[in-house]
């Protein structure tokens, strides 16, 4: 009867990952400070990404301003998928107006 219970659970696990689908892109905000400067910028890593081995880099823009409703956008449509099919690494630069301006 444990056998059974374990079973059962064993089969729910698995169902519950594979019903999230295939590892995506991750894709990460970040900031920097640069000459006094704060850079904000989203970075696409490609799946299974290994920090201690070396991949091709782009730096993407989308047309118009670089919000982050813009950033989002470009790299939902096109650099996520890219960066899984060919393991690159994309950076995205963020439009940041300070307040009041």
């Amino acid at each position: 009867m444990k056998q059974h219970r374990w079973a059962i659970l064993f089969v729910m696990a698995a169902l519950l990952i594979l019903a999230k689908g295939p590892v995506k892109a991750d894709v990460l905000d970040k900031s920097m400070k640069i000459g006094g400067t704060t850079v904000h910028y989203k970075v696409v890593l490609p799946k299974n990404y290994d920090a201690s081995k070396a991949y091709p880099g782009v730096l993407g823009f989308g047309g118009g301003p670089q919000t982050t409703s813009v950033v989002d956008n470009v790299i939902a449509r096109n650099f996520r998928d890219e960066a899984e099919k060919c393991g690159y690494i994309v950076v995205v630069p963020i439009e940041t107006r300070p307040s009041g301006n």
